[in-house]
């Protein structure tokens, strides 16, 4: 088939002529990379060139694009004069805003009205920069799907009630969630799937009227479980299988294990930070960790990965059911965050889609390279917020258009020739295929997912170019009653409705925040005590709670091989390699 960009092809085929597998140093942290066979196979696929950056730090840009559901600021909508809105960006930001109804109208404006015509003699980065400094943008980054009531949900569709949560699908009833698929009344939970009356809960599936869960599957009524399958009525235990009125992993009868649990009072803070600070301990010295958690999925490497084929340095992968079709990951590589994801490479919240390169939250999109937030889109590079679109090149904010190149709209035999000129040039610059920088985030980077998986200080942020935001963020408190997290009443049976109208110094953070009326009663109906720290001092809890996207070299616990873990080897962890863990654990 004839290329429709033949001289950026040719000078293409120059590059792969000379590549072979090699080790090079990233440009931004100095560390050293292994190019491998592998990888030149997936770059020729997507026709890409090599990049100087290590996995890690591309995926840090990706990441710095994606913007944290915990923190909100109020700015102006450039649609709407004087009308102050919600929103991740704050009134500082140089970035515009229109609220999201307005945003997604594609009768109330059109994004082609900010086209501007390709300069040959400036940078490709430096001319889309500026276009997504005038395109406006979401106020909260979100698909316009049924979206009911959830005004505080980011990146998420198909979602009921849900309060500050990310990347919610089919869910109800939710608040302070992150990636959480057919979840219905739950609170405090990151990672999970199929999910009911649930709280706290972390990298877990088909979890019923449970509390302080993780790394857990089918699991109903049961609290303080970690690495268990199929357990009832259990409670402070680990790497179970099967069974039901365990209590610290000892088995009883029926009537035993409920004298046991009626003695124990979780609606008390004081009792639960005790049994929380319990359940640590035995997770870091007693309990077993399987060097890497992958599931029915052949040839992958990686953590979290379930129903895949073939994916490699990928963490958090699994098949889906969405509607009547069920999504699986095949051939991906350095990714993460992923659902029905085929060949692709360097994607970040992503799927179902494929042939795709350096994509950040990509929905339903198919042969997309260095874009973000593209639902719905075809053969799509550097476009950012576009959805229905075709062939589109360095776009912003576009709905159901082909063939344009920053924003502005041309015949496809124009298209063509001027993107294969704009690709020839940024290869011959060395940085086609590269996100956006960290200091074009539209985020400041302490906000954004890229600090919750990748915590680094302001200082080493600021070296490796993000935005820092440089001023504190606190809660109005004027006119309100402050009590300190450690003064809140102990017992949840004792809880007012006094406190919904109070602020709650975070024991954290040390600073403040609130309680709504339906966080309160959920609290109530699950006789869980009132929180003392944030939700967002909670969320980093959870992070941190999670092994890290990187692969390390350790030596099994039990066999003494040397196996591949994302365990830190820093931690004290007794890591079983896969035959010990099931002879073991199974």
């Amino acid at each position: 088939m004839q290329t429709k960009t033949p001289k950026f092809d040719e000078a293409l085929e120059k590059i792969y002529e000379n590549l072979s597998p090699q080790k090079r140093t990233c440009e931004t942290c100095g560390n050293s990379f292994d190019i491998s066979a592998e990888d030149i196979s997936y770059l020729k696929k997507l026709r890409v060139p090599p990049l100087n950056e290590c996995p890690e730090c591309r995926a840090r840009r990706r990441m710095a694009m994606l913007a944290n559901i915990f923190q909100f600021y109020k700015k102006e909508c450039s649609a709407h004069s004087g009308e102050s809105l919600i929103s991740q960006l704050d009134a500082k930001s140089q970035y515009k805003i229109y609220d999201n109804k307005y945003w997604w109208d594609v009768n109330a404006w059109d994004a082609t009205g900010f086209g501007r015509v390709y300069d040959a003699n400036e940078s490709f980065y430096e001319q889309l920069n500026k276009l997504l400094h005038d395109v406006p943008h979401m106020a909260i980054s979100r698909y316009n799907k049924n979206i009911i009531n959830s005004d505080y949900s980011v990146e998420s569709m198909d979602v009921k009630n849900c309060y500050v949560s990310s990347v919610i699908g089919v869910s109800e009833d939710v608040s302070y969630g992150l990636w959480a698929a057919y979840a219905k009344d739950c609170v405090d939970v990151l990672r999970v799937d199929h999910l009911e009356h649930c709280y706290d809960i972390l990298d877990s599936d088909r979890i019923y009227e449970s509390q302080y869960i993780q790394n857990c599957k089918s699991c109903i009524n049961s609290k303080f479980l970690f690495d268990c399958h199929d357990c009832h009525d259990c409670f402070m235990c680990a790497n179970l299988r099967s069974k039901q009125y365990c209590f610290l992993n000892k088995q009883f009868s029926k009537e035993e294990y409920m004298q046991k649990i009626s003695e124990i009072d979780l609606g008390r803070r004081s009792v639960a930070e005790e049994y929380k600070r319990k359940f640590s301990e035995m997770i870091e010295k007693d309990s077993i960790h399987r060097d890497l958690i992958i599931r029915n999925s052949p040839g992958s490497l990686g953590s979290h990965i379930s129903d895949s084929k073939n994916c490699v340095d990928v963490y958090n992968a699994s098949g889906m059911k969405y509607l009547i079709t069920f999504y699986r990951n095949e051939n991906v590589r350095h990714s993460s965050d992923i659902i029905g994801t085929h060949d692709c490479m360097d994607v970040t919240i992503f799927g179902p889609g494929e042939l795709c390169y350096n994509v950040a939250e990509g929905l339903f999109s198919n042969l997309a390279i260095a874009s973000y937030f593209v639902s719905n889109c075809r053969q799509v590079e550097y476009c950012f917020e576009c959805s229905d679109c075709k062939y589109c090149f360095g776009c912003s904010g576009l709905k159901k258009k082909n063939f344009c190149v920053l924003n502005k709209q041309y015949s496809p035999e124009e298209y063509w020739k001027l993107v294969d000129k704009i690709k020839v040039k940024m290869l011959s610059d060395g940085n086609y295929g590269e996100f956006l920088r960290l200091e074009d985030s539209f985020f400041y980077y302490h906000d954004t997912y890229g600090y919750a998986m990748m915590p680094v200080s302001k200082e080493k942020a600021g070296k490796l170019g993000a935005r820092l935001r440089d001023y504190e963020v606190s809660m109005d408190v004027k006119g309100m009653k402050v009590i300190s997290g450690k003064d809140l009443t102990d017992d949840i049976k004792d809880a007012t409705d006094d406190i919904l109208n109070m602020a709650i110094i975070c024991q954290e953070s040390g600073r403040p925040f609130r309680i709504i009326k339906s966080e309160l009663d959920f609290y109530r109906r699950n006789s869980i005590p009132l929180p003392a720290k944030s939700p967002r001092a909670r969320l980093m809890k959870r992070f941190h709670k999670r092994s890290p996207y990187k692969i390390w070299k350790r030596i099994c616990s039990k066999c003494g091989k040397e196996i591949l873990t994302t365990y830190d080897p820093s931690k004290n962890l007794k890591i079983y390699c896969e035959p010990c863990y099931r002879k073991e654990v199974y």
